[in-house]
Protein backbone atom coordinates (compact mmCIF):
# COMPACT_ATOMS: atom_id res chain seq x y z
CA UNK A 1 0.00 0.00 0.00
CA UNK A 2 1.07 3.77 -1.47
CA UNK A 3 2.09 5.82 2.04
CA UNK A 4 -0.49 8.20 2.65
CA UNK A 5 -0.48 11.69 1.13
CA UNK A 6 -1.13 14.95 2.61
CA UNK A 7 -4.11 17.24 2.10
CA UNK A 8 -4.59 20.92 2.58
CA UNK A 9 -7.54 22.38 3.95
CA UNK A 10 -7.62 26.16 4.37
CA UNK A 11 -9.14 27.26 7.98
CA UNK A 12 -9.95 30.40 8.96
CA UNK A 13 -9.56 32.19 11.97
CA UNK A 14 -12.25 31.48 13.97
CA UNK A 15 -13.60 35.02 14.30
CA UNK A 16 -14.16 34.92 10.63
CA UNK A 17 -15.01 31.01 10.63
CA UNK A 18 -17.84 29.62 7.63
CA UNK A 19 -16.94 26.29 8.58
CA UNK A 20 -20.87 26.55 9.15
CA UNK A 21 -22.01 26.82 6.19
CA UNK A 22 -19.96 23.25 4.61
CA UNK A 23 -22.10 21.30 6.96
CA UNK A 24 -24.65 19.73 5.33
CA UNK A 25 -28.15 21.03 6.32
CA UNK A 26 -31.47 18.55 6.98
CA UNK A 27 -34.58 19.52 8.29
CA UNK A 28 -32.88 22.93 9.35
CA UNK A 29 -30.28 21.23 11.48
CA UNK A 30 -26.42 21.51 10.33
CA UNK A 31 -25.22 17.70 10.02
CA UNK A 32 -21.39 17.92 10.35
CA UNK A 33 -19.45 14.05 9.23
CA UNK A 34 -17.54 13.08 12.07
CA UNK A 35 -14.58 11.18 11.09
CA UNK A 36 -12.63 8.57 13.46
CA UNK A 37 -9.70 6.61 12.94
CA UNK A 38 -8.96 3.13 14.74
CA UNK A 39 -6.12 1.25 14.38
CA UNK A 40 -5.48 3.00 11.38
CA UNK A 41 -8.47 2.70 9.36
CA UNK A 42 -10.75 5.92 8.80
CA UNK A 43 -14.33 5.60 9.12
CA UNK A 44 -16.91 8.41 7.90
CA UNK A 45 -19.82 8.41 10.14
CA UNK A 46 -23.12 9.71 8.43
CA UNK A 47 -25.82 11.99 9.68
CA UNK A 48 -29.27 10.01 11.10
CA UNK A 49 -30.52 8.04 8.18
CA UNK A 50 -34.07 8.37 9.58
CA UNK A 51 -33.38 12.30 8.47
CA UNK A 52 -32.05 11.52 4.96
CA UNK A 53 -35.34 11.71 2.08
CA UNK A 54 -34.86 9.61 -0.86
CA UNK A 55 -32.86 10.87 -3.86
CA UNK A 56 -34.52 12.26 -6.95
CA UNK A 57 -31.29 12.83 -8.72
CA UNK A 58 -29.21 10.12 -9.20
CA UNK A 59 -26.17 11.19 -9.40
CA UNK A 60 -23.29 14.04 -8.44
CA UNK A 61 -20.10 15.27 -8.49
CA UNK A 62 -17.52 17.17 -6.82
CA UNK A 63 -18.42 20.48 -8.52
CA UNK A 64 -21.53 20.10 -7.30
CA UNK A 65 -20.42 19.64 -3.55
CA UNK A 66 -18.29 22.82 -4.24
CA UNK A 67 -20.78 24.77 -5.21
CA UNK A 68 -23.47 23.66 -2.39
CA UNK A 69 -20.02 24.59 0.11
CA UNK A 70 -19.90 27.78 -1.16
CA UNK A 71 -23.35 28.63 0.09
CA UNK A 72 -21.97 32.41 -0.47
CA UNK A 73 -24.90 33.89 1.81
CA UNK A 74 -23.50 32.61 4.90
CA UNK A 75 -19.79 33.72 4.03
CA UNK A 76 -18.25 36.65 5.82
CA UNK A 77 -18.13 39.96 3.25
CA UNK A 78 -14.24 39.89 4.81
CA UNK A 79 -13.31 37.42 3.36
CA UNK A 80 -15.70 36.89 0.44
CA UNK A 81 -15.37 40.44 -0.76
CA UNK A 82 -12.37 42.39 -1.84
CA UNK A 83 -12.47 46.37 -1.95
CA UNK A 84 -14.13 46.67 -5.78
CA UNK A 85 -11.85 47.80 -8.20
CA UNK A 86 -12.73 50.47 -10.78
CA UNK A 87 -12.48 48.30 -13.43
CA UNK A 88 -16.58 47.53 -14.36
CA UNK A 89 -17.55 43.77 -14.64
CA UNK A 90 -20.17 43.15 -17.92
CA UNK A 91 -23.46 42.42 -16.75
CA UNK A 92 -23.69 39.32 -18.03
CA UNK A 93 -24.68 35.60 -16.97
CA UNK A 94 -20.58 34.87 -16.59
CA UNK A 95 -19.70 37.15 -13.95
CA UNK A 96 -23.36 38.41 -12.62
CA UNK A 97 -24.04 34.74 -11.27
CA UNK A 98 -20.88 33.21 -11.40
CA UNK A 99 -18.40 36.43 -10.84
CA UNK A 100 -16.10 35.37 -13.91
CA UNK A 101 -15.51 31.52 -13.05
CA UNK A 102 -17.27 28.86 -13.82
CA UNK A 103 -17.29 25.46 -12.05
CA UNK A 104 -17.39 22.43 -14.19
CA UNK A 105 -20.59 21.65 -13.13
CA UNK A 106 -21.93 24.71 -14.47
CA UNK A 107 -21.54 23.38 -18.22
CA UNK A 108 -23.34 20.33 -16.86
CA UNK A 109 -26.08 21.82 -15.86
CA UNK A 110 -25.96 23.92 -19.04
CA UNK A 111 -26.32 21.19 -21.02
CA UNK A 112 -29.00 19.20 -19.04
CA UNK A 113 -30.83 22.61 -19.37
CA UNK A 114 -30.49 25.90 -19.93
CA UNK A 115 -33.08 27.52 -18.89
CA UNK A 116 -33.39 25.57 -15.80
CA UNK A 117 -29.95 26.56 -14.99
CA UNK A 118 -31.19 30.45 -15.15
CA UNK A 119 -33.93 29.90 -13.37
CA UNK A 120 -31.80 27.98 -10.16
CA UNK A 121 -29.79 31.94 -10.39
CA UNK A 122 -32.56 33.56 -10.44
CA UNK A 123 -35.08 31.66 -7.67
CA UNK A 124 -32.42 29.85 -5.66
CA UNK A 125 -35.22 29.22 -2.92
CA UNK A 126 -38.66 27.25 -3.80
CA UNK A 127 -41.54 25.50 -1.54
CA UNK A 128 -41.59 22.31 -1.03
CA UNK A 129 -44.65 19.74 -0.98
CA UNK A 130 -44.95 20.33 2.57
CA UNK A 131 -44.98 24.19 2.20
CA UNK A 132 -41.56 24.99 3.43
CA UNK A 133 -38.87 27.05 2.00
CA UNK A 134 -35.88 25.25 0.32
CA UNK A 135 -32.75 25.84 -1.69
CA UNK A 136 -32.63 24.17 -5.03
CA UNK A 137 -29.40 22.56 -4.09
CA UNK A 138 -29.34 21.31 -1.12
CA UNK A 139 -30.44 17.61 -1.79
CA UNK A 140 -30.35 15.05 0.84
CA UNK A 141 -28.25 12.82 -1.71
CA UNK A 142 -25.69 15.19 -1.88
CA UNK A 143 -24.66 14.26 1.87
CA UNK A 144 -24.51 10.75 0.77
CA UNK A 145 -22.43 11.26 -2.18
CA UNK A 146 -20.01 13.74 0.34
CA UNK A 147 -19.30 10.76 2.44
CA UNK A 148 -18.53 8.37 -0.03
CA UNK A 149 -16.58 10.90 -2.02
CA UNK A 150 -14.44 11.63 1.43
CA UNK A 151 -14.23 8.09 2.72
CA UNK A 152 -12.19 7.22 -0.79
CA UNK A 153 -10.31 10.70 -0.51
CA UNK A 154 -9.11 9.59 2.97
CA UNK A 155 -8.16 6.40 1.39
CA UNK A 156 -4.68 7.53 0.60
CA UNK A 157 -4.62 11.54 1.93
CA UNK A 158 -4.40 12.37 5.09
CA UNK A 159 -6.00 16.30 5.77
CA UNK A 160 -4.03 18.99 7.55
CA UNK A 161 -5.47 22.17 8.66
CA UNK A 162 -4.02 25.78 8.11
CA UNK A 163 -5.02 28.56 9.05
CA UNK A 164 -5.45 31.32 6.41
CA UNK A 165 -6.21 35.31 7.22
CA UNK A 166 -6.48 36.26 3.85
CA UNK A 167 -8.11 35.02 -0.15
CA UNK A 168 -4.59 34.94 -1.22
CA UNK A 169 -3.74 32.66 1.73
CA UNK A 170 -6.49 30.69 0.74
CA UNK A 171 -5.92 29.79 -2.62
CA UNK A 172 -1.71 29.86 -1.88
CA UNK A 173 -3.33 26.25 0.33
CA UNK A 174 -5.22 25.50 -3.47
CA UNK A 175 -2.22 25.74 -5.13
CA UNK A 176 -0.02 23.77 -2.56
CA UNK A 177 -2.39 20.21 -2.92
CA UNK A 178 -1.84 21.03 -7.04
CA UNK A 179 1.60 21.60 -5.91
CA UNK A 180 2.25 18.28 -4.00
CA UNK A 181 -0.11 15.93 -6.40
CA UNK A 182 2.09 16.96 -9.18
CA UNK A 183 5.10 17.08 -7.81
CA UNK A 184 4.09 13.21 -5.99
CA UNK A 185 4.19 12.26 -10.17
CA UNK A 186 7.34 13.91 -10.67
CA UNK A 187 9.19 12.22 -7.89
CA UNK A 188 7.64 8.44 -8.41
CA UNK A 189 10.35 6.30 -7.79
CA UNK A 190 8.08 2.88 -8.57
CA UNK A 191 8.35 2.03 -12.26
CA UNK A 192 6.05 -0.82 -11.68
CA UNK A 193 3.27 0.77 -9.62
CA UNK A 194 0.47 3.22 -10.50
CA UNK A 195 0.69 6.69 -8.78
CA UNK A 196 -2.41 8.30 -7.67
CA UNK A 197 -3.76 11.51 -5.79
CA UNK A 198 -6.94 12.69 -5.34
CA UNK A 199 -8.94 15.95 -5.12
CA UNK A 200 -6.53 18.07 -7.06
CA UNK A 201 -8.14 21.49 -7.95
CA UNK A 202 -7.61 22.59 -11.52
CA UNK A 203 -8.26 25.87 -13.81
CA UNK A 204 -8.08 27.91 -16.77
CA UNK A 205 -9.74 29.08 -19.84
CA UNK A 206 -9.53 26.25 -22.40
CA UNK A 207 -8.38 26.49 -26.23
CA UNK A 208 -8.30 30.60 -25.21
CA UNK A 209 -11.81 30.73 -25.12
CA UNK A 210 -13.79 33.61 -22.86
CA UNK A 211 -15.13 30.94 -20.24
CA UNK A 212 -12.60 30.49 -17.66
CA UNK A 213 -13.60 27.32 -15.50
CA UNK A 214 -12.41 26.24 -11.70
CA UNK A 215 -13.14 22.25 -10.41
CA UNK A 216 -11.53 19.57 -8.40
CA UNK A 217 -10.29 16.49 -10.32
CA UNK A 218 -11.47 13.45 -8.55
CA UNK A 219 -8.39 11.05 -9.57
CA UNK A 220 -5.44 11.63 -11.12
CA UNK A 221 -3.25 8.18 -11.54
CA UNK A 222 0.23 7.82 -13.82
CA UNK A 223 1.14 4.55 -14.70
CA UNK A 224 5.20 4.70 -15.13
CA UNK A 225 5.53 1.09 -17.11
CA UNK A 226 3.29 3.42 -20.30
CA UNK A 227 3.75 6.77 -19.57
CA UNK A 228 0.30 7.68 -19.05
CA UNK A 229 -1.90 9.76 -17.31
CA UNK A 230 -5.91 8.57 -16.62
CA UNK A 231 -8.45 11.40 -14.83
CA UNK A 232 -11.23 9.46 -12.93
CA UNK A 233 -14.12 10.99 -12.22
CA UNK A 234 -16.46 9.22 -9.13
CA UNK A 235 -20.38 8.73 -9.79
CA UNK A 236 -22.52 7.85 -7.17
CA UNK A 237 -25.81 6.09 -7.85
CA UNK A 238 -28.68 5.58 -5.92
CA UNK A 239 -29.92 1.73 -8.17
CA UNK A 240 -27.80 -0.08 -9.96
CA UNK A 241 -29.50 0.93 -12.83
CA UNK A 242 -27.13 2.35 -15.85
CA UNK A 243 -27.20 6.16 -16.43
CA UNK A 244 -29.40 7.53 -19.07
CA UNK A 245 -27.09 8.49 -22.31
CA UNK A 246 -27.78 12.22 -21.77
CA UNK A 247 -26.23 11.67 -18.02
CA UNK A 248 -23.42 9.55 -19.43
CA UNK A 249 -22.51 12.03 -21.83
CA UNK A 250 -22.58 15.32 -19.02
CA UNK A 251 -20.72 13.07 -17.19
CA UNK A 252 -17.76 12.16 -20.18
CA UNK A 253 -17.97 16.23 -20.84
CA UNK A 254 -17.05 16.61 -17.19
CA UNK A 255 -13.79 14.69 -17.45
CA UNK A 256 -12.88 16.16 -21.00
CA UNK A 257 -13.35 19.20 -19.45
CA UNK A 258 -10.39 17.99 -16.41
CA UNK A 259 -8.27 16.33 -19.25
CA UNK A 260 -8.08 19.30 -21.68
CA UNK A 261 -7.79 21.53 -18.16
CA UNK A 262 -4.96 19.59 -17.17
CA UNK A 263 -3.39 19.55 -20.10
CA UNK A 264 -3.09 22.76 -20.72
CA UNK A 265 -1.66 23.27 -17.36
CA UNK A 266 1.07 21.03 -18.87
CA UNK A 267 2.11 22.23 -21.68
CA UNK A 268 2.12 26.05 -20.24
CA UNK A 269 -0.97 27.38 -21.65
CA UNK A 270 -2.21 28.88 -18.80
CA UNK A 271 -2.17 32.70 -18.42
CA UNK A 272 -0.98 34.13 -14.81
CA UNK A 273 -2.27 37.34 -15.32
CA UNK A 274 -6.18 35.91 -16.53
CA UNK A 275 -5.64 33.62 -13.27
CA UNK A 276 -5.17 36.83 -10.98
CA UNK A 277 -7.95 38.84 -12.73
CA UNK A 278 -10.93 35.92 -12.48
CA UNK A 279 -10.11 35.11 -9.18
CA UNK A 280 -9.65 39.02 -8.20
CA UNK A 281 -6.50 38.01 -6.34
CA UNK A 282 -3.25 40.48 -5.27
CA UNK A 283 -0.01 38.07 -6.99
CA UNK A 284 2.10 39.84 -4.29
CA UNK A 285 0.23 40.16 -1.33
CA UNK A 286 2.73 38.29 1.04
CA UNK A 287 0.89 34.36 2.77
CA UNK A 288 0.46 34.08 5.82
CA UNK A 289 3.47 32.41 8.15
CA UNK A 290 1.00 29.44 8.34
CA UNK A 291 1.70 28.83 4.59
CA UNK A 292 4.52 29.94 3.99
CA UNK A 293 5.71 27.87 6.89
CA UNK A 294 3.97 24.71 4.85
CA UNK A 295 5.45 25.34 1.43
CA UNK A 296 8.81 25.36 3.13
CA UNK A 297 8.09 22.18 5.24
CA UNK A 298 7.48 20.16 1.71
CA UNK A 299 10.42 21.16 0.33
CA UNK A 300 8.80 24.37 -1.33
CA UNK A 301 11.42 27.06 -0.33
CA UNK A 302 10.83 31.22 -1.23
CA UNK A 303 7.00 31.02 -1.50
CA UNK A 304 5.97 34.29 -0.05
CA UNK A 305 3.39 35.22 -2.45
CA UNK A 306 1.00 33.48 -4.32
CA UNK A 307 2.47 34.77 -7.51
CA UNK A 308 5.57 32.80 -6.28
CA UNK A 309 3.33 29.69 -5.66
CA UNK A 310 1.90 30.18 -8.85
CA UNK A 311 5.26 30.19 -10.37
CA UNK A 312 6.34 27.43 -9.02
CA UNK A 313 3.25 25.65 -9.93
CA UNK A 314 3.75 25.87 -13.83
CA UNK A 315 7.20 25.11 -13.60
CA UNK A 316 6.55 21.92 -12.14
CA UNK A 317 3.76 21.21 -14.64
CA UNK A 318 5.88 22.06 -17.44
CA UNK A 319 8.15 19.20 -16.33
CA UNK A 320 5.41 16.70 -16.26
CA UNK A 321 6.47 12.99 -18.84
CA UNK A 322 3.45 13.79 -20.48
CA UNK A 323 -0.60 14.88 -21.07
CA UNK A 324 -3.45 13.15 -20.17
CA UNK A 325 -4.51 10.48 -22.73
CA UNK A 326 -7.32 8.34 -20.89
CA UNK A 327 -10.47 9.14 -19.39
CA UNK A 328 -12.86 7.14 -16.95
CA UNK A 329 -15.85 7.24 -14.82
CA UNK A 330 -16.52 5.10 -12.15
CA UNK A 331 -19.93 4.70 -10.78
CA UNK A 332 -20.35 3.81 -6.60
CA UNK A 333 -23.65 3.02 -5.01
CA UNK A 334 -24.62 5.09 -2.31
CA UNK A 335 -25.82 2.34 -0.57
CA UNK A 336 -22.89 -0.50 -1.18
CA UNK A 337 -19.45 1.37 -1.67
CA UNK A 338 -18.38 -2.18 -2.67
CA UNK A 339 -20.28 -2.06 -6.00
CA UNK A 340 -18.93 -0.69 -9.07
CA UNK A 341 -19.41 0.49 -12.76
CA UNK A 342 -16.41 1.70 -14.88
CA UNK A 343 -16.57 3.36 -17.94
CA UNK A 344 -13.39 4.16 -19.72
CA UNK A 345 -13.71 6.55 -23.60
CA UNK A 346 -11.75 8.77 -25.34
CA UNK A 347 -11.71 12.28 -26.18
CA UNK A 348 -13.29 14.18 -28.23
CA UNK A 349 -11.51 17.52 -28.37
CA UNK A 350 -13.57 18.63 -31.51
CA UNK A 351 -16.48 18.06 -29.95
CA UNK A 352 -15.24 19.49 -26.62
CA UNK A 353 -14.33 22.89 -28.84
CA UNK A 354 -17.71 22.68 -30.58
CA UNK A 355 -19.46 22.40 -27.45
CA UNK A 356 -17.41 25.55 -25.38
CA UNK A 357 -18.59 27.60 -28.69
CA UNK A 358 -22.01 26.85 -28.53
CA UNK A 359 -22.09 27.70 -24.42
CA UNK A 360 -20.09 30.81 -24.78
CA UNK A 361 -23.08 32.69 -26.30
CA UNK A 362 -25.60 32.38 -23.16
CA UNK A 363 -22.51 33.27 -20.91
CA UNK A 364 -21.31 36.55 -22.63
CA UNK A 365 -25.38 37.16 -22.96
CA UNK A 366 -25.59 37.62 -26.16
CA UNK A 367 -28.01 34.74 -26.67
CA UNK A 368 -30.98 33.69 -24.18
CA UNK A 369 -31.31 30.75 -22.38
CA UNK A 370 -32.60 27.43 -24.48
CA UNK A 371 -35.20 24.70 -22.34
CA UNK A 372 -34.84 21.27 -23.47
CA UNK A 373 -35.62 19.70 -27.18
CA UNK A 374 -39.00 17.02 -27.11
CA UNK A 375 -37.27 13.86 -26.71
CA UNK A 376 -35.43 15.20 -22.73
CA UNK A 377 -39.02 16.57 -22.08
CA UNK A 378 -38.40 13.52 -19.33
CA UNK A 379 -36.63 15.99 -17.51
CA UNK A 380 -38.89 18.56 -17.13
CA UNK A 381 -40.37 15.23 -14.20
CA UNK A 382 -37.43 16.12 -12.03
CA UNK A 383 -37.39 20.23 -12.00
CA UNK A 384 -38.62 22.70 -9.34
CA UNK A 385 -39.65 25.53 -12.43
CA UNK A 386 -41.44 22.84 -14.58
CA UNK A 387 -44.79 25.01 -13.39
CA UNK A 388 -43.57 28.23 -14.34
CA UNK A 389 -41.31 27.61 -17.26
CA UNK A 390 -41.28 29.91 -20.07
CA UNK A 391 -39.45 27.50 -22.18
CA UNK A 392 -42.46 24.83 -21.45
CA UNK A 393 -45.10 27.18 -22.07
CA UNK A 394 -43.77 28.53 -25.45
CA UNK A 395 -43.26 24.86 -26.52
CA UNK A 396 -46.62 23.88 -26.00
CA UNK A 397 -48.49 26.95 -27.28
CA UNK A 398 -46.21 25.81 -30.24
CA UNK A 399 -47.50 22.39 -30.43
CA UNK A 400 -51.32 23.56 -29.92
CA UNK A 401 -50.65 25.58 -32.77
CA UNK A 402 -49.44 23.05 -34.94
CA UNK A 403 -52.10 20.77 -34.08
CA UNK A 404 -54.80 23.44 -35.17
CA UNK A 405 -53.23 24.19 -38.45
CA UNK A 406 -53.87 20.37 -39.19
CA UNK A 407 -57.20 20.48 -38.13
Amino acid sequence: MHERQLIFESVLPSELDPARFSKPVIDGIEQPLTVTCTNGETIVHNPKESKIAPSIKDDFDDDELLACAENLENVPPEILEKPKKTKERPNNPLFKYRRGVLSVSDLSAQIWCEQQLLYKFLYPFVLNDDGEIKRVDDKPHMLRGTSLHLERELEIQIKISIECKTREDSYGVRLLNMIQGINGILTWDKPNERYITREMPIFGNMYGGKLYFRGIIDEINYDPRTNQLEVVEFKTRASKTAPRPQQTYTHEVQVNIYRTLLDELIQGRVEKSLYFERYNLEPTTPLCDSVRNEYNERGFSNIDTLENAFDLLTKLAFQMPTITTNGAIEYILQTDATWKHRKEFHRDEHHLEQLLLKSEPFWLGTREPEGVDIEDAYKCNWCDYSDICQWREEKANEFARKKQRLN
